[in-house]
């Protein structure tokens, strides 16, 4: 039988149209799914990635849609789909369901404290309920470097609020002290490294804490050389004696472990000094205290506040106020007032600062503490 040439023309053409609607009928929805540890804004990978360390903070899927749509939903299953070291096979970890509104659209994998398993991981991926594909990746080697270094790590009992500096270090702390403080020094640090400190109550008076985390300390590096963390007690509350453990992280790294102990004030040697600070008055009443500084020229007056325990008899505690250097540069190491107290056992003490004849010189001030000849602590302070 013979067949026109118009009629071949016509049977392919309608062979190919029926190709082709097959092909459209059998597409998927989810045309690619790459694992990256970036995306662009549009929510296309930056680049393509087949494995993460243990201590990778995020993990994305970039998933392209073959079409967009107002109404249907992509669900992403995060799997460890086989790990010897944790011991798990097939194991959820998380999941996500977004609207397939756009061409791409990315699911985010966030690690927690811990560190994940090494092993082979999957994410499936389903559409409107439906499954359609799955990417994979490892979890393999080491962890990463730090993001930064901290060094000069040390307990403390008082802050340069202005620097963040310790005033003093210690280990021991006695237990009617109202805050205590650790400073540190970071270095290599961008704006926006996460620092934590970890405080744990490890042993002690109270037996159903030992062990137990009493607070967690959070910030960022900010640009600053120096950070510090504290906790504190309410008025007229004590710490529990007892050994502490203060743990340091970098971008949830370890990096410091400072053990420290509380104990009744009786127990520790004197002479001992804490909690060194300058203050202004307020309020309505002006006996108010706040912590401070920074004081403005025309302040009345700038005040020291600092704890002493356990002072021998007889002991002298040489307070001696100084310009460390004026704005102008015309004072420098200059005592503008000493003042000589007779102290013994346990208490505090108040010394002062008073503007008698006009505002007080600008510039950067420190307050040295003495006994005897030996320097106790020094407290700096501004006035601008």
């Amino acid at each position: 039988m013979k067949i026109s040439r118009l009629s071949f023309y016509l049977m392919i053409s309608t062979l190919l149209l029926l190709l082709g609607l097959a092909g459209c009928i059998n597409q998927s929805p989810i045309e690619q799914a790459v694992i990256t540890s970036g995306v662009a804004k549009t929510g296309q990978p930056e680049l393509a990635a087949d494995s993460f360390a243990p201590d990778v903070k995020n993990i994305y899927c970039s998933v392209k849609l073959s079409a967009t749509s107002t109404t249907s939903m992509v669900k992403a299953e995060w799997y460890v789909a086989k790990s010897d070291e944790a011991g798990l096979t097939n194991s959820l970890i998380g999941n996500e369901t977004l609207a397939a509104s756009s061409p791409y659209i990315v699911f985010t994998f966030t690690r927690a404290d811990k560190l994940l398993p090494r092993g082979d991981y999957e994410v499936k991926l389903y559409f409107d309920d439906k499954y359609q594909k799955s990417a994979t990746f490892k979890i393999q080697g080491n962890t990463s470097a730090p993001a930064a270094t901290v060094s000069e790590a040390t307990m403390c009992s008082a802050i340069d609020l202005l620097t963040n500096k310790p005033v003093d270090k210690i280990d021991t702390f006695p237990n009617d002290i109202s805050k205590i403080f650790c400073s540190f020094k970071v270095s290599g640090a961008g704006v926006d490294t996460a620092l934590k400190g970890h405080w744990v109550y490890v042993s002690g008076e109270i037996a159903g804490l030992a062990g137990k985390t009493i607070n967690d300390s959070s910030t960022t590096s900010e640009g600053r050389d120096y950070i510090s963390f504290s906790i504190g007690v309410p008025p007229g509350k004590f710490f529990p004696n007892g050994d502490y453990d203060l743990k340091l992280l970098v971008e949830d790294k370890e990096v410091a472990n400072l053990p420290f102990k509380v104990v009744a004030p009786a127990s520790i040697p004197g002479p001992f000094f804490a909690g060194m600070s300058t203050f202004a008055y307020s309020g309505s009443d002006n006996n108010t205290i706040v912590l401070t500084s920074q004081f403005p020229a025309d302040s009345p007056a700038v005040n020291l506040l600092v704890k002493a325990y356990n002072v021998p008899s007889g002991s002298t505690l040489d307070i001696q106020w100084i310009v460390a250097k004026s704005t102008d540069q015309t004072l420098i190491d200059q005592v503008v007032k000493e003042e000589k107290l007779q102290i013994q056992g346990s208490g505090p003490i108040v010394s002062s600062l008073i503007s008698r004849s006009g505002p007080f010189v600008k510039g950067d001030y420190q307050v040295k503490l003495l006994i005897g000849s030996q320097e106790i602590a020094t407290v700096p302070f501004k006035v601008q």
